[in-house]
């Protein structure tokens, strides 16, 4: 009795075995039976090729040779057919019925290929042949490959039980760098079997040995153990396809996903609420990615600016063109210092003094949490770039697929001491736990925020503190959870008591730059880090433009228009693109004409004492923002949907 199933993974009617949808036909039974036979007993799976399973029937299984070998199944049309059998078997002769089977088949160049194995079958040839079946239609096997197993190298393969041919690699079918991988099995003693693997080269006609292995097998008796020896390819295919895959692939959903794609992303956020199937495609992981790339194809810098919250939050997002055209009042003006990170796979950080919140500025989603407490309570150095007595990172955890906020709090702070006391913390954004507790840098860090480039965290050391007084860059890798440090340029000189020079780090194009502020000369000299080594990527010239000056405030490259080469500066009052050939400003927005509500100071204040109390009440801040639908269901999930 021969019978077939077809066992379908997820689909409308879930998992299943089901028919062929042709069947078996009563005239291929017997060939169905015999290539099932043969499998089972040689070990043989299914050779996938041109759309179609194909497996090889076993002679044996017949009084006569018969005119077809192969038992095909194709996969589109789900129905069986077969092929003709090679030239060197004979229609009608009696078939050999001793030994295991010294044919197999193989995909190779994208073609069905036969291996016939000569050995002890044809005196004194001992000859590995392979035939390729180049055209379906005809049948016609041709001779593509003869290795001799003659020669001292290939006694190896001459010497084993089971030999077979597992594919080829190169280029492409014409490379010269093509070779055939061929693996062996050879029983040495008792339970113990060598196996192998060998390459041969067509052109040059030679074999090498690449890998060889003693393996234990507990039932040598029940036949010949199979080989572990296959190839894979990398492919991101699916297994299992869910009804919500299966609906999402229709032409209509792919229509509708094109349409969406082009809204703004508040207007895809309402557009789930308009049917079920909107819901379903909005919120799947491939549209959230598909719309994240589209958006951000271009990756030109785009700003944002933090206003007052409406709400219980004290802070809400408004684009920077609307407030442009708009003149700002006291009703958005902050009235709580924040501090922005760039945008880390769709979603920014923003840290106030007590709490910290992963935001998407484009959707308006936001999720607050609370790190720690504030272990200092003196003073803090201020700035537009600092909040309290902390220093927060985000970063991304690729296989939890969730932001991971990494921060770093002092309980020591001394200057005139250099002593320092630190501790770190961890925060998976999607998780319910508590702030993992986690090892402390190697060095203390500086005020500045830290930079994200490909999965790793740097921020400045601290000069200042610690017995150190060069300037290092301290990262992290959330994957190994470890500290580190790296090397800043040469150019950085050793920090002293007269310096006042301030270094920091950022990200530029998706590299590593190290910044060196000099407000002497009023100049930001950047450097990047590209293969290990470090090169200066571009001088910034400031003494040009009082309002970004060194000796007030704190000038931070931003990005890098990749179009026209400009540099975003912010100052937190001010951002400019900065031209680096014509070394001029242009200013795109700046918060000296916003109304402030100022605490009340003496007509005797300085300029830096009035910059530094503006800091603590910055009106709007700026940010640097990614178009995404990225946000975290309340219901903790294992993956992210972005």
């Amino acid at each position: 009795m021969v019978r077939c199933e077809i066992y379908t993974p997820g689909g409308r009617s879930g998992d299943r075995w089901r028919p062929p949808a042709g069947g078996v036909p009563l005239s291929l039974h017997q060939f169905v039976y015999a290539a099932v036979k043969n499998a089972e007993l040689n070990k043989l799976p299914p050779v996938f090729a041109n759309g179609c399973l194909h497996w090889l029937m076993r002679p044996a299984s017949f009084t006569t040779t018969p005119s077809v070998a192969v038992v095909s199944f194709s996969v589109t049309e789900e129905t069986f057919t077969c092929l003709r059998s090679p030239p060197f078997w004979v229609p009608g002769a009696p078939p050999i019925r001793y030994g295991l089977s010294k044919e197999q088949l193989v995909e190779m160049d994208d073609q069905l290929c036969l291996v016939r194995d000569t050995r002890n079958t044809i005196l004194y040839a001992n000859v590995l042949e392979i035939w390729k079946l180049p055209d379906y239609s005809s049948g016609d096997w041709l001779l593509s490959h003869r290795i001799n197993l003659s020669s001292h190298l290939a006694r190896d393969l001459r010497e084993s039980q089971i030999l077979r041919v597992i594919g080829c690699f190169g280029i492409n079918s014409s490379s010269p760098r093509k070779k055939i991988v061929i693996t062996t099995s050879k029983h040495k003693i008792f339970d113990k079997y060598q196996k192998m693997v060998h390459t041969y080269d067509p052109r040059s006609e030679a074999l090498e040995t690449i890998l060889s292995i003693t393996e234990t097998h507990s039932t040598p008796y029940y036949g010949p153990p199979s080989s572990r020896f296959s190839f894979i390819q990398d492919t991101l295919a699916p297994v299992h396809k869910t009804d919500e895959e299966i609906a999402l692939s229709s032409d209509l959903a792919k229509v509708t996903g094109e349409i969406l794609l082009r809204l703004p992303a508040k207007a895809v956020i309402h557009s789930k609420f308009v049917c079920k199937q909107w819901f379903r495609l909005i919120e799947s992981e491939n549209f959230i990615q598909s719309y994240f790339q589209h958006k951000n194809m271009d990756k030109r810098p785009k700003v944002m600016l933090l206003v007052k919250g409406t709400g219980q939050l004290a802070f809400s997002f408004s684009p920077l063109n609307k407030c442009l055209q708009e003149a700002p009042s006291n009703s958005t003006l902050l009235d709580t210092k924040v501090v922005c990170s760039k945008p880390c796979h769709g979603l920014n950080l923003v840290s106030t003094k007590t709490r910290d919140y992963l935001c998407n500025p484009c959707t308006g989603f936001h999720r607050g949490y609370s790190l720690g407490p504030s272990l200092l309570q003196s003073k803090a150095e201020e700035h537009a770039f600092t909040v309290g007595n902390k220093n927060v990172g985000l970063t991304f955890d690729p296989l939890t697929h969730q932001h991971v906020m990494v921060a770093i709090f002092y309980r020591q702070k001394d200057f005139k001491s250099r002593q320092y006391d630190l501790t770190c913390t961890l925060r998976w954004c999607n998780s319910r736990d508590r702030p993992q507790r986690s090892s402390v840098p190697p060095l203390p860090v500086n005020d500045m925020p830290p930079a994200y480039v490909e999965g790793m965290l740097y921020w400045m050391s601290e000069p200042r503190l610690g017995r150190s007084c060069e300037w290092t860059i301290v990262s992290f890798n959330l994957a190994t959870r470890i500290f580190d440090v790296v090397p800043c340029p040469s150019w950085f000189a050793r920090w002293n008591s007269r310096n006042c020079c301030r270094a920091f780090v950022v990200e530029l194009e998706g590299v590593l730059c190290a910044v060196l502020a000099d407000p002497v000369a009023e100049k930001l000299d950047v450097w990047k880090l590209e293969r290990g080594q470090w090169g200066r990527a571009v001088t910034i010239h400031l003494e040009a433009y009082p309002d970004y000056s060194l000796k007030t405030s704190v000038v931070v490259p931003l990005a890098v228009d990749r179009d026209y080469g400009s540099i975003l500066l912010n100052t937190g009052r001010k951002i400019g693109l900065y031209d680096p050939v014509e070394q001029a400003i242009e200013n795109l927005y700046s918060l000296d004409q916003v109304p402030v509500v100022r605490i009340d100071m003496s007509s005797t204040s300085s300029a830096a004492e009035m910059n530094r109390m503006d800091s603590k009440m910055i009106p709007c801040v700026p940010m640097l923002y990614e178009e995404s639908l990225a946000c975290y269901t309340r219901v903790p999930k294992k993956q992210l949907l972005w």
